[in-house]
């Protein structure tokens, strides 16, 4: 080989080398997208058979059309793909129906879930990220509708299948159909304008003299008398208010109370309203203490009758010694002359003759 096509080769593998490193500064990697998905979207933790949310999550704004979600009863969610501006579910959705009625007994089908639609504004829980080669798969997860919740995945491709964009390019892509609502808007209304606003205020059940404190914010406390503060939050879903306590990481559903006008209602018994609407205590402000209930006055308890007179003592003769000292207690002085015993009293003599009355003086 001539120093010309030395040259050339060497210089054709620079310039190969060049366009190689060039091409991989442009494309992405799954890592970065999933760092930059964890950093963005707060996953929304629920429970096991996904009938509730465990730790609340930052709520996601749907913004294209097409989405929808099965009833969380239905054994797996359904699938959406977004194409071409909208959202749909194609052969992936047909295939995950026929799986859902594979692992149906009985012979039911995915069509025997409730089914919702998603418009666009409307919001949702994001409960998974998965920055996968082909694109990106949210699992989602709905508030209570009719007190149904619902579920979905929706996958999110890549322009070209065969090339990870770069993490900035697919969060772009992400916020075609995904983004975070503002802080102030997490519950999809002002917080002024919220469901839990309405109902803001001291509740007392007065059988136990418990205390319900509700706050605007959807936060509350519990105080029974002689007990510290329980913290608890509460949310509205049509005529019931849930009040809901968490211990450590995990949330424990308390009660499901009826609303009734000024009155919540638990198992017969009823929370009554004590006051107007009170503003949110500052943080680490003590919430004032309502106060104690009335004593109840107890009746008038009548005393016992008294005894009946009793008859005076009687002695007779033939009574035994023991019969007549109950009757008239130990005698002053007991003279013994044989089978003979005197008992002297202060007024009467008492004569025994063998152990029995013989004759009283």
């Amino acid at each position: 080989m001539s120093k010309v096509q030395r040259f050339s080769a060497l210089g054709f593998a620079i310039i190969t080398s060049i366009i190689s490193l060039t091409l991989a500064a442009q494309t992405g990697d799954t890592a970065a997208i999933q760092q930059k998905l964890n950093s963005q979207f707060k996953l929304t933790k629920i429970t096991a058979d996904r009938s509730d949310i465990v730790t609340a999550g930052d709520v996601a704004v749907i913004h294209k059309p097409g989405l929808i979600m099965y009833a969380v009863a239905s054994p797996m969610p359904p699938s959406n793909t977004y194409k071409n501006g909208k959202i749909g579910q194609g052969w992936s959705g047909f295939g995950k129906d026929l799986l859902i009625t594979m692992a149906v007994p009985g012979g039911a089908t995915s069509n025997d879930y409730p089914h919702r639609p998603f418009a666009p504004d409307e919001k949702c829980w994001v409960t998974g990220i998965q920055a996968q080669k082909d694109g990106i798969l949210f699992q989602l997860y709905s508030d209570p509708y009719d007190n149904i919740r619902y579920y979905a995945n929706l996958k999110i491709p890549f322009p070209n299948k065969k090339e990870i964009p770069p993490a900035d390019a697919a969060m772009q892509l992400v916020a075609e159909v995904l983004t975070i609502a503002p802080q102030d808007n997490q519950d999809g209304q002002p917080a002024q304008d919220s469901p839990q606003a309405a109902f803001a205020g001291q509740y007392l059940l007065e059988q136990v003299g418990l205390n319900l404190h509700l706050l605007p914010d959807g936060t509350c406390t519990l105080r029974t008398p002689g007990t510290t503060e329980s913290p608890c939050h509460f949310v509205i879903d049509g005529d019931w208010l849930a009040v809901k306590a968490k211990i450590g990481s995990t949330e424990i559903p308390l009660w499901n109370l009826k609303i009734q006008g000024d009155k919540l209602s638990l198992n017969g018994m009823e929370f009554v309203r004590q006051g107007g609407t009170p503003a949110p205590a500052p943080e680490g402000a003590a919430v004032p203490a309502p106060p104690p209930p009335a004593p109840t006055q107890m009746p008038t308890i009548a005393p016992p009758p008294p005894p009946a007179d009793a008859p005076p003592p009687t002695i007779e003769v033939g009574q035994t010694m023991d019969q007549v000292t109950a009757g008239f207690g130990q005698p002053l002085k007991v003279a013994k002359l044989g089978a003979k015993v005197i008992f002297y009293y202060k007024d009467m003599k008492v004569t025994f003759t063998n152990g029995k009355v013989s004759n009283v003086e």
